[in-house]
């Protein structure tokens, strides 16, 4: 199923005179996200930051091998005229394995949205065993993405986060694209920021490990452990 989905990835024929890239994890990180789904049985993902959609593909090619699970995928645009639903039909994959949102707002409004729906009495109930961030590689909103995303994540369930070792100056064409932004936000690796100062300080989570030659930091969220009888008789 995987060297299927990516080989018909690989022979994807934009529209002419599309000058993007539907590429934008490396081959390797695609091939381990399928096997970590695989291999640890997970069912609902959450992906921040679709891009055009490839990786999306993959973690469903995923879902659809073991024939169970979901993907949600939020971005701020379903891009035109490549994304992840025109390459999800031509790689062959189901349609139900795969929920596509743009949201004009971006994924912390979504996401937003999602905690207080599954708030109840005061409480966020858990929907997801995997999240993947990789969308929009800055501090501001990445930090406040992940301490959202973190209460919608099942005890057990992983996080990866995108993008340590990347900086916005490193875009070719940071000029047009951030030329607003300060030296200290070009210069910055934000993500690695977040995953220092955000997750890895998280009480929730633990297991911290960085992948792929410092590309990729992960995280799981704790399993809350049962109380000892000195903590029920405390009533602790």
């Amino acid at each position: 199923m995987l060297d299927s989905t990516l080989s018909a990835l690989k022979n994807y024929t934009p529209p002419e005179g599309w000058g993007g890239h539907i590429f934008l994890l490396p081959e390797q990180a695609m091939r381990d996200i399928y096997q970590f789904i695989l291999d640890h049985k997970i069912e609902n993902c959450i992906e921040l930051g679709t891009g055009f959609g490839a990786t999306s593909c993959v973690m469903v090619a995923a879902l659809e091998q073991q024939q169970a699970g979901q993907l949600l995928t939020i971005d701020k645009y379903i891009h035109d005229p490549v994304n992840v639903n025109v390459l999800r039909e031509h790689a062959g994959l189901k349609p139900d394995r795969l929920q596509a949102v743009g949201d004009p707002l971006g994924y912390n409004w979504y996401l937003a949205d999602l905690v207080a729906k599954q708030t109840v009495d005061g409480v966020c109930q858990p929907l997801f065993d995997f999240c993947l961030l990789d969308g929009a590689h800055e501090w501001e909103p990445d930090a406040l993405a992940f301490n959202l995303v973190a209460k919608l994540m099942k005890p057990g369930s992983w996080v990866a986060i995108d993008d340590l070792d990347f900086c916005l100056r490193m875009i070719p064409n940071w000029q047009e694209s951030h030329g607003n932004h300060t030296d200290k936000e070009l210069d910055a690796f934000q993500m690695k920021m977040v995953y220092d100062l955000v997750v890895t300080q998280h009480p929730d989570f633990t297991d911290f490990h960085i992948s792929h030659e410092g590309r990729i930091g992960w995280a799981r969220k704790k399993v809350p452990q049962p109380k000892t009888w000195l903590q029920k008789a405390l009533g602790c």
